[in-house]
């Protein structure tokens, strides 16, 4: 194996786990892949495929055990508890707001930016308020939604309307973070 695959792997290793075990864990498998070698077990292709074999076979339980490690759970959670709630708040102003007006590009403005950025943003600033990790992940998760909305448009809105929404709907959450931040330091 080259030296730089070695760093590679041990890179990757060292963001799953606490560097002391990633070192462990890659010199375990340099270890007996050296043995499996100088023993002549097998040709060195099928050593290299076990090798290969036995990282890919780890890497689910590693990411796991990272993911449990960090509370990613928890920031997932808050994410999609955040955007569940934005929803609702959606739900709520364009309830109020959308009466008051009969012009099809004011209802649609009110839409975009009154009720879906604010409660985005809204969103964005209680999520880094819970867990400072969220509020990007939050931002993901509208940009996903919105990609699955404008792939599978059954409605027939405006482009300008998804397109809108899909590049400041993904930056409000990351609006409502900064916010967050800089509401906390004050």
């Amino acid at each position: 194996m080259s030296p730089s695959t070695v760093v590679r792997v041990q890179w990757i290793l060292t963001w799953l786990l606490p560097s002391a075990h990633a070192e462990a864990l890659l010199g375990d498998l340099l270890e007996e892949r050296r043995l499996r070698l100088q023993l002549h077990v097998s040709s060195p292709a099928s050593v290299a495929r076990w090798h290969w074999m036995q990282l890919a076979l780890s890497l689910p339980v590693l990411l796991w055990a990272s993911f449990y490690r960090r509370s990613s759970f928890l920031t997932l959670g808050t994410a999609v508890v955040s955007y569940l709630a934005a929803g609702g708040v959606v739900f709520v102003l364009r309830a109020a707001l959308l009466p008051m007006t009969t012009s099809t590009f004011a209802r649609t403005v009110i839409d975009v930016l009154l009720c879906g950025v604010l409660a985005m943003t809204a969103a964005g600033y209680v999520a880094a308020s819970i867990r400072p990790g969220a509020a990007p992940l939050l931002a993901v998760l509208v940009l996903v939604a919105m990609s699955m909305m404008m792939a599978f448009d059954l409605a027939g809105v405006p482009l300008w309307y998804e397109g809108s929404f899909l590049v400041i709907g993904s930056l409000a959450p990351i609006a409502g973070a900064a916010l967050s931040r800089r509401w906390r330091k004050a």
